[in-house]
């Protein structure tokens, strides 16, 4: 179940970072030089992988003991949502960037990650407030099962980033590459 939770909020997180498929379906011309655009995509793909990074690990948690399990989870939750606030601040930084719509693709995934990091932060206080081995199961599970429902999300904001033409820039940048990369091998079970 871990393995699912990481690879499903990866998965999401690379869908409202940058698209690097589908057909743009608009030639949206930019203010900065091509150069430029790639250059900004480049930072803003960068500004999710340390969350995709940060994601992909799994909790050290010990199953033997439900106090050390609720403990566990809860931190290795605090360290994400503290990944997911540098990504949003990151993004946030580049909303004044080349492309015409810079700041509302910016913005974008800026909610996107909010939502992530709603996600995370709400799992960590029902963890952090359980009394028994019961709630903190179910409330790991229910954020695997609200974690698949923000998959819709992410492709909305993939569609977003297309409609904007960024398809190429985000095939030249470097971190659009390694993100691709990363959730093309993000563990499935």
């Amino acid at each position: 179940m871990r393995r699912t939770v990481i690879a499903l909020l990866t998965g999401l997180l690379a869908l409202t970072a940058c698209s690097t498929g589908g057909t743009p379906t608009s030639s949206t011309p930019t203010t900065g030089s091509e150069a430029d655009v790639v250059a900004w995509m480049d930072k803003v793909c960068g500004a999710v992988n340390g969350t995709v990074d940060a994601m992909s690990d799994e909790p050290n948690i010990d199953m033997s003991d439900p106090s050390k399990l609720q403990t566990g989870l809860s931190e290795w939750l605090g360290t994400k949502v503290t990944a997911v606030d540098k990504s949003i601040a990151d993004l946030k930084a580049l909303e004044n960037g080349p492309h015409p719509k810079a700041k509302e693709l910016a913005t974008t995934a800026q909610d996107g990650m909010g939502q992530i990091k709603t996600l995370l932060s709400d799992t960590k206080t029902k963890l952090d407030s359980a009394t028994d081995p019961t709630q903190v199961v179910t409330a790991f599970t229910e954020m695997a099962a609200k974690a698949a429902a923000l998959d819709q999300h992410g492709a909305d904001v993939q569609k977003k980033f297309d409609e904007a033409g960024l398809k190429t820039a985000a095939a030249k940048a470097e971190n659009c590459k390694k993100l691709e990369l990363t959730t093309s091998s993000a563990p499935t079970s």
